[in-house]
């Protein structure tokens, strides 16, 4: 599912079934803004709301991989990422960088 979400998250926006199948699948509450998802970084479980956009840079791969590694496809709800959150906050201030 992971796997999926990438490839969704890299796909033209224009895409709306892409949207629905992101928002099916997340769990998606008021304060999550359109283009975004919330993940859950490090055994704080810190919550960071991120553009699906970045699901598509290489560093995020990584992350998705270590996710699937640690959790599998079956995760329910929220994204979790197994990361230390300052290693996470680094990770995401590099893609910001880049999207900027």
């Amino acid at each position: 599912m992971l796997k999926k979400w990438k490839k969704l998250a890299a796909a033209p926006k224009s895409n709306s079934k892409s949207i629905k199948f992101l928002k099916r699948t997340l769990s998606v509450s008021g304060d999550i803004p359109k283009g975004c998802l919330a993940v859950c970084v490090g055994e704080e479980m810190q919550r960071f709301v991120i553009p699906t956009e970045y699901l598509s840079h290489g560093a995020f791969a990584i992350l998705l991989r270590e996710a699937e590694e640690e959790f599998g496809f079956q995760q329910e709800g929220v994204l979790r990422i197994p990361c230390e959150v300052a290693v996470f906050e680094g990770i995401l201030q590099m893609v910001e960088a880049n999207y900027c």
